[in-house]
């Protein structure tokens, strides 16, 4: 049974929930079909009503949903009420309020686009269509009008995807939009030249026989070609008016300043197509846009290469500059990562090209040299390092190729040898050596010996050279020992060599690749591995080895037998499970031998080490599991031995194999975690503070709102939004912001609605220039507090509690540290500090006791960190960052929790100490206007100080006054509060003090005295200095007649003996330093230093009163302590 159908929206709430309710869709759609009328013709009625504050997002919503909105049945009806919509809003003149420039220019793109979406020539009435282009023709009829030149070129781009959707539609009109483009001056014209482009390709295109010059057809009224509309063939596939169509061409030649990187590579788009159809030079393409090939914009270069790749034969005498180019930009730190990926992507295209299409040898043998300036950097990004590789991999494929080509100069000198050129290239990653093989390093290096290996080869059957000379190559000889070399030397790289060789193994035409790789290792590993517990860390490329067929199993299985005997030597009462788990990995590797291998290829050698493994070895299920396969070995033949062992279950000893699809996925291990051995890990592990707080803060003042759901805050400086729910509102309740309107925002201006004198008027200025600088967080991302930490953990408990099985015996030194690897700090925090992201550690050695340091042995590090004073201690700490985005500036404290792992991959996780965020860490310089020159920035800092000084003084002024912020979403307000604090402290210790912490805030210094000394300093600088101190130490907002020619008298009480005391101080003193502090994510807090020879009297001021709390200690702190 249908239920009763919605009411009928009306109010802009109203279709706030209707446009939720069609975005959600299902049911909630569903109910708002049976309405009558229809939806549309609703929507319109609204929108064209005057005070209706809805429209922009209701015709973006007809837009959106026009194929619902807009059915077959009455379509015509709704297009003529959508086009009298349209007509009323663009003739309607602009007040600013109502009816906006942004209104009349979203009506046109959402017409245009239902126009499109429904194919109005062919569905409705032509008088439709015809009547949308009218207005839009009108719109842009009128060039150089600079009030509504944003506009004209959204009609501009109206009347272009008509055009494009309906090709030649303004084909009768072409003439008069060449004068419009002619006559435009403002930054519109590229709108109007890509239209008259998009006219001029669409006759070409359709060999339309039409002329532009003599056009007798008026722009206005406009009708409908006959050849959209199919009734009439006439001028169509004719032929074309070349000259006329030159002369338009050399026109749009001549505009390429105007146009954005966008609108050039859509103008590039158009006009190359039409040089080939005009039969047109391409060199006066080439001298016309070449060089854009030396912006900074990728949108400008690519355009240029495109150019090249249509047009190669007139860059003749370019491609050397092409490839410095490309190549300058790859190196250039300054350039973004894109465009430097881009540059090398490009050059890798633009060397293939050359060598493919061929050409000079001598062209190409310089081009190719070019490419070996790009060696990768230390500092490059990893993602640049790869691309660079890859390039170099490219470039000793051309060097073969070059080689192959008997001409005299053609020989690459032994500098630029192919082997040097892999050693040299793989430098940039050598990391991976001592990274965990999952690392990003060991993917990126073996993904480059992939490449040198096979880049010359083809994947095609029908080359047969291919084979023979992979074989021959000096990089595959260099290979096959430098793969040995790796597994002996970093165990830990086994896994990855094994993906690498099963990369080959899997791939038909380099298979046998693969084959000889494993019958290399097999031949070298053998006679130098060395027989002890770590043998199992080769077991996977064992495995591999034991697999092949084409491998004898003679040496593997002498191997295993040593390896067996030496377990069964070693094993006594603390060997626990170890000789049950290594004895099990090796039937594991006899049963695939079986699976694999002919038995008559193996009877000797493995029924050897089957029986010694019966006779001899420690552990019963082993010698059950190598009884049984000693017993299939001699009974059962080999085919059917094959089968029994092919079940499909998992082979003894041996996991799964990790190689999946990827290349590169080489899996971590994966260990238990002991949550006894993690519970008092922050007794040695430790994240300290690089600076000391000045106060220890232990508590922090939080207020919230008085009830839920109250649109009031308990204090003055509350945060509302409308739109925020209960708990943001609670969360922000610090922070004065208000929403501001769409239509206001965009359409009225922020006036207030009390009068002003001058100075007030100058105040309001500065504030809202401030303001419009500090972003909004609650729309963008706020402001971050940074506070430098290290992390560091003392090796003695550390190994205590974390040992392992394997104590490291006979290393010394720092080798004989324990380390962590792969390090993960959380941070989560009760106070409003918004998400604070993690940090990674990947490695970090432990420190060791007070007294041992190793004085020299840092010197077998690879990479060695040195600082100032103590550089040996500081490879013992890896810097931490904890970054802060408040809401709220608020001390409070860092939760931090830890995940890490040890050597032997156990886990470790727990808490840490909590780092405490004092009031002092979120102190930030105010945020300048990008307009303000450096010249005159200590100027705007005294401007902004008094400005701030006052609004914070009193509400008379600027109380009811709402400062947009940054975009333009919210708005804020000043709620000032005003405290004082008395210092006994020397002018000296205090000008010192403010110079150690203060000095980046310090905005003026008035009095001659106190200018002097502090001059004297050298350390605050960039400031603005008034030698005057007269009137300067007064209040801002008290004048003069408000003081008499008393000092001014401190009263307060003692602990001791409650006597009462009287200080004073006097105006005439040695002058004033003023002070500007931020406090994100809004706030400010200001200093007024009245400084005396004995004393100093601080005005403090404020627009965030609950800061106060902690200023008093803050400032007992830094001057009294």
């Amino acid at each position: 049974m249908a239920g009763k159908p919605p009411p009928k929206p009306v109010l802009p709430q109203d279709w706030e929930s209707l446009v939720e309710d069609f975005q959600h869709g299902s049911a909630r759609r569903e109910k708002w079909s049976s309405l009558s009328p229809p939806l549309a013709e609703l929507a319109l009625s609204s929108i064209i009503k005057k005070e209706f504050p809805f429209k922009i997002p209701l015709i973006i919503f007809l837009d959106e949903f026009s194929y619902l909105l807009f059915p077959s049945n009455s379509l015509t009806f709704l297009l003529d009420r959508l086009i009298e919509t349209l007509r009323a809003i663009v003739q309607s003149p602009i007040d600013g309020v109502h009816i906006t420039y942004a209104l009349k220019e979203q009506m046109m793109v959402s017409t245009t686009s239902i126009l499109i979406s429904t194919n109005s020539v062919e569905t409705v009435d032509v008088r439709l269509t015809e009547a949308v282009v009218e207005l839009l023709l009108a719109v842009i009829n009128r060039p150089n009008h600079g009030s509504d030149r944003h506009a004209r070129a959204i009609a501009c781009e109206c009347l272009r995807e008509l055009e494009k959707s309906y090709p030649c539609l303004l084909a009768d009109i072409a003439g008069l939009l060449w004068s419009l483009c002619q006559s435009e001056r403002t930054h519109a014209s590229q709108s109007y030249i890509l239209l008259f482009t998009t006219v001029v390709y669409s006759i070409v295109n359709r060999k339309l026989s039409i002329s532009l010059l003599n056009t007798s057809v008026p722009l206005i009224p406009f009708n409908i070609p006959q050849w959209i509309l199919g009734s009439e063939k006439e001028g169509l596939g004719i032929g074309l008016n070349y000259k006329e169509l030159r002369r338009a061409m050399a026109f749009l030649l001549e505009w390429p300043q105007v146009l954005t990187p966008c609108g050039m590579m859509v103008f590039m788009a158009m006009v190359m197509p039409l040089a080939v159809a005009l039969d047109l030079q391409p060199s006066m393409l080439k001298v016309q846009f070449f060089r854009m090939i030396y912006s900074f914009d990728p949108i400008l270069c690519h355009v240029v290469l495109i150019m090249y790749s249509r047009f190669s034969e007139a860059f003749n005498e370019q491609e050397k500059d092409i490839v410095k180019r490309l190549l300058l930009v790859s190196v250039e730190m300054q350039q973004s990562l894109v465009f430097r990926l881009l540059s090398i992507h490009w050059l890798m295209g633009f060397l293939n090209r050359l060598m493919v299409n061929g050409g000079d040898l001598e062209k190409k043998k310089s081009i190719v040299e070019t490419g070996f300036m790009l060696y990768p950097h230390v500092f490059d990004p990893l993602s640049l390092k790869a691309l660079k590789l890859d390039l170099l991999a490219f470039c000793s494929v051309c060097i073969d190729k070059l080689k192959s080509q008997s001409v005299s100069g053609m020989i690459i000198d032994d500098g630029n040898s192919v082997i040097e050129l892999f050693q040299d290239g793989l430098i940039s990653v050598s990391a991976f050596k001592w990274l965990p093989p999952w690392s990003s390093e060991t993917s990126v290096a073996f993904r480059t010996l992939h490449k040198f290996l096979i880049g010359a080869s083809s994947h095609s059957d029908a080359d047969p050279s291919t084979t023979t000379a992979l074989k021959e190559s000096a990089i595959f000889n260099h290979l096959k020992g430098m793969l040995v070399d790796m597994i002996l030397e970093f165990q830990r790289l086994v896994p990855v060599i094994v993906a690498f060789v099963d990369r080959l193994l899997g791939c038909q035409k380099h298979q046998w690749l693969g084959e000889r790789l494993l019958q290399t290792i097999d031949e070298n590993l053998h006679p130098r591995v060395t027989i002890d517990y770590r043998l199992v860390s080769y077991f996977l490329i064992f495995d591999r080895i034991a697999e092949n067929q084409t491998i004898p199993p003679r040496r593997l299985l002498e191997l295993l037998t040593k390896f067996m005997a030496f377990l069964v030597e070693k094993h006594g009462p603390d060997t626990g499970g170890k000789s049950w788990s290594q004895g099990s990995k090796v039937l594991g590797i006899c049963r695939t031998m079986l699976t694999h291998h002919q038995s008559s290829r193996l009877f000797l050698g493995l029924s050897r080490l089957l029986a010694f493994t019966c006779l001899y070895f420690p552990d019963l299920e082993v010698r059950d599991h190598a009884r049984i396969y000693l017993r299939l070995l001699i009974c059962v033949p080999g085919v059917k031995l094959r089968s029994l062992l092919n079940l499909g279950e998992q082979l003894l000893g041996i996991s799964p194999s990790s190689h999946t699809g990827s290349f590169f996925s080489v899996p971590s291990p994966q260990h238990h975690q002991d949550l006894k051995k993690s519970r008092n890990i922050s007794s040695y592990i430790h994240l300290e503070r690089m600076i000391p707080l000045l106060v220890k803060q232990s508590w922090s003042l939080s207020l919230l709102p008085l009830g839920v759901g109250s649109n009031k805050s308990e204090f003055p400086g509350g945060f509302r939004d409308s739109e925020a729910s209960t708990d943001e509102r609670e969360l922000d309740a610090n922070i004065q912001f208000q929403t501001v309107p769409e239509d206001e925002r965009m359409d009225k201006p922020q006036v207030p609605l009390y009068v002003m004198d001058s100075k007030v008027s100058e105040i309001l200025e500065i504030l809202r220039r401030h303001f419009s600088c500090v972003p909004d967080f609650r729309h963008m991302p706020g402001l971050k507090v940074k506070i430098p930490c290290n992390l560091r953990f003392d090796s003695e408990p550390f190994s205590h509690v974390w040992g392992g099985e394997s104590p490291k015996s006979g290393l010394h030194g720092v080798d004989a540290l324990p380390a962590i690897y792969a390090t993960v700090l959380k941070f989560s925090s009760l106070a409003p500090y918004g998400s604070i992201p993690s940090c990674h550690i990947p490695f970090l050695l432990g420190q060791p006791p007070v007294g041992d340091y190793f004085h020299g042995e840092t010197t077998s590090l690879d990479i060695i960190a040195t600082y100032d004073g103590s550089g040996e201690e500081e490879i013992y700490k890896a810097p931490v960052i904890i970054e802060l985005e408040p809401r709220e500036p608020t001390p409070g404290v860092v939760d931090v929790f830890i995940e890490t792992n040890t050597e032997d991959g156990q886990i470790i996780s727990g808490q840490l100490q909590s780092t405490t965020v004092g009031i002092e860490d979120l102190f930030l310089k105010a945020i300048a206007p990008p307009d303000v020159p450096e010249d005159v920035l200590p100027d705007y800092c005294s401007d902004l100080f008094n400005a701030l000084w006052d609004a914070c003084g009193t509400t008379s002024n600027t109380g009811r006054e709402a400062f947009p912020l940054k975009e333009g979403k919210g708005a804020a307000a000043i709620n000032g509060t005003r405290s004082v604090k008395l210092l006994e402290i020397p002018a000296y210790s205090l000008i010192r003090a403010t110079e150690q912490y203060l000095a980046p805030f310090v905005v003026s210094v008035s009095g001659e005295h106190l200018v002097n000394m502090v001059k004297d300093g050298g350390i605050i600088r960039d400031i603005v200095w008034k030698e005057e101190a007269l009137g300067l130490l007064l209040d801002a907002t008290t004048s003069v007649t408000e003081f008499d020619n008393t000092p001014l008298h401190l009263t307060f009480t003692g602990n001791e003996d409650e006597k009462e005391r009287q200080f004073s101080f006097s105006k005439r003193n040695m002058g004033c330093i003023h002070i500007l502090i931020f406090l994100p994510p809004m706030f400010h807090l200001l200093f007024q230093m009245e400084v005396s020879d004995v004393s100093t009297l601080v005005r403090i001021r404020t627009d965030h009163w609950p800061c106060l709390a902690y200023i008093d200690d803050y400032l007992e702190a830094l001057y009294l302590s």
